[in-house]
């Protein structure tokens, strides 16, 4: 067979950063790349479409750049996010986790900020490890929290406190900013959205509270707080539907952006209409739940379940199990059935096991599930979202 070697040093340049990227993450042995890339070029092979980091070396990547180290498998589906690469993943996690735990008992919050930064230049920015770049971006921001707690106490005292938490939001954002810039976390960015978003809902609740001159206006009036939440929610979906509409083939980090938005959207959802349903101040968990709001908040979950499948995002489905076992205990009791049950104890397992039901038969048929869906949505929004795999 013959094969065009015209531009084999075109090819050739494209070829060997890739090469030299598969020797650091421990593919191959640095020693063998030279080799290995005259073998592949001698038979057609290259690069079509390469990472700017690739190309480039040093430079930054973004959200855009497309994620060449980790192997989509056929076996998965296109929700499956880049944590864990191998045990060793795993393993360096583990040492992180216990490593700063004692390191905060031995010394203080205080002494996690430089531990982070230590490991983030090593496993973030060297070996780019996609589970212990979360773990030390939940470290450094939860770390963060504590540290700036006594702050308000001592320095920003002058504050009132109806501003204090949208001035904590705002210290968090410019952290979260600061870290994704040095590290390109995806969780990172999508934190720094969490806490933008919760920044501007926590400015309006206190621009309420000091023009009402009522500190329990959000407990005297439930659909106040609703409306709150409800744009938080609303801020966090629609951003997550923008990422993930324009990386349909989740090809990106950006898909990795809108799976932690999409996490804490859900039950971000949830809880708004919750709230609306006990808007006359009554709390959920709690005795005195009617069938008819149990109901709701049944048809709410099914609802979420629907958009996770439409969107093949998983979250969806799992944020509302508890309150979908609550609610089904009630209409158990309202409807009369746990009077044929042997005992309160049965009722649980009975739950338990609708729930399992319910969780395994989405999870063993969730391909062909999506399939039937989609085949229902109009042509515009099956175009946006991502196909069904296999």
């Amino acid at each position: 067979m013959n094969y065009d070697l015209g531009d084999w040093e075109r090819r050739k340049s494209a070829l060997a950063p890739v090469l030299a990227a598969a020797a650091d993450e421990g593919l191959i042995v640095r020693e063998q790349a030279a080799r290995l890339a005259e073998f592949l070029l001698g038979r057609g092979v290259g690069v079509h479409a390469l990472p700017a980091s690739v190309v480039a070396g040093n430079q930054p990547e973004t959200l855009d750049t497309p994620i060449a180290s980790e192997r989509p498998s056929e076996l998965e589906d296109s929700e499956a996010p880049r944590f864990i690469r191998g045990f060793h993943d795993i393993l360096i996690t583990i040492g992180i986790i216990i490593g700063l735990s004692g390191l905060v008992g031995l010394a203080s919050v205080y002494a996690v900020f430089p531990a982070v930064i230590v490991l983030g230049e090593i496993l973030i920015r060297r070996q780019r490890l996609a589970l212990p770049a979360v773990v030390l971006t939940v470290a450094f921001i939860l770390a963060a929290c504590i540290a700036i707690q006594p702050l308000f106490d001592e320095t920003f005292g002058i504050i009132a406190a109806r501003w204090q938490p949208a001035f904590a939001g705002l210290v968090v954002m410019g952290l979260l900013a600061l870290f994704y810039w040095r590290y390109r976390v995806p969780i990172a960015f999508a934190l720094m959205c969490l806490a933008a978003y919760g920044t501007i809902v926590m400015s309006i609740a206190a621009v309420i509270l000091q023009s009402s001159g009522d500190i329990s206006i959000l407990d005297r009036y439930p659909l106040v707080l609703a409306g709150l939440i409800g744009l938080f929610a609303a801020l966090i979906f629609g951003t997550a539907l923008y990422y993930d509409f324009s990386d349909r083939l989740r090809a990106t980090r950006r898909s990795d952006v809108a799976f932690w938005l999409h996490l804490a959207a859900a039950p971000a959802i949830l809880y708004t209409v919750i709230t609306l349903v006990y808007w006359s101040g009554q709390s959920w968990f709690e005795a005195g739940t009617t069938a008819m709001q149990a109901a709701i908040i049944v048809f709410a979950v099914l609802v979420l379940m629907l958009i996770g499948i439409v969107l093949d995002r998983r979250a969806f489905v799992t944020s509302g199990l508890l309150s979908f076992g609550y609610a089904f205990k009630v209409l158990l009791e309202e409807g009369g059935i746990a009077q044929f049950l042997a005992s309160t104890d049965n009722i649980g397992f009975v739950i338990l096991l609708a729930v399992g039901v319910i969780v395994l038969t989405l999870g063993i048929g969730w391909k062909p599930l999506r399939r039937v869906v989609i085949k229902t949505l109009p042509d515009s929004l099956v175009g946006r979202v991502p196909p069904v795999l296999g």
